[in-house]
């Protein structure tokens, strides 16, 4: 009888203790894809785990995976021209980003990294596909433009009329206007651009220019202000 009695006041505290051999939660792995405003995949986008930068980037295709505990919040990314963009998880395990910004090329994604004419690569020696034409305006005989389409006429290749632009030797159909990218952003008009704030300015064509998709079709203007 005293066994019985000692048994059941002995069974709550038996059951009360945690086996010690309990397995820590299981991560969940978490891919996706981040390209950039045209589309093109980017390469070497850190990837964030709230807010904490981790050794994980993306691969020549913009791809990533990364394992994470089920308690984490937010994943992001990080490049040094688009800066950090997130997104919550909420129990997904596919999250694509799209940045907000054109990388163009030669420009650093991060570390070094540069965007080649087919897509990004981890070279400091890759280089734009011809044809292309860079041109540096930063001289003295630059500074008495009065407009941007004035200083554009001295650039090989490009033909002005009034504020119409085209780039020779580029064959489309429809409109015939390039386009634009200032400082790694496109942008519809360049009408506003002080010609003493410009640095240098690229002309993209064919190959060189297919990075951007359709908007590209008729060539690109790169313009890098000061």
């Amino acid at each position: 009888m005293k066994f019985r009695i000692l048994l059941l006041i002995a069974l709550p505290f038996l059951f009360s203790f945690e086996s010690p051999a309990q397995k820590p939660p299981k991560k969940i792995q978490i891919t996706g894809k981040v390209t950039d405003l045209s589309g093109n995949p980017v390469q070497g986008a850190i990837i964030m785990i709230d807010g904490q930068n981790t050794d994980k980037k993306t691969n020549g295709k913009g791809i990533y995976k990364i394992k994470v505990q089920p308690d984490v919040k937010q994943i992001g990314v990080f490049t040094l021209i688009a800066g950090v963009k997130e997104e919550p998880l909420e129990g997904r395990t596919v999250i694509d980003f799209s940045l907000d910004k054109v990388l163009s090329p030669g420009q650093e994604v991060n570390g070094g990294d540069v965007m080649s004419g087919t897509g990004y690569a981890s070279s400091g020696t890759s280089k734009i596909p011809n044809p292309s034409t860079s041109a540096d305006v930063t001289g003295k005989q630059y500074t008495s433009f009065s407009s941007i389409y004035e200083m554009l006429r001295t650039i090989p290749g490009v033909q002005v009329s009034g504020s119409n632009v085209t780039i020779r030797g580029v064959q489309t159909s429809g409109s015939s206007s390039p386009m634009y990218v200032v400082n790694g952003a496109p942008v519809r008009t360049i009408s506003n651009i002080d010609p003493s704030m410009v640095k240098s300015i690229e002309v993209l064509k064919g190959p060189a220019a297919s990075i951007y998709g359709l908007e590209g079709a008729n060539g690109v203007i790169l313009i890098k202000l000061k």
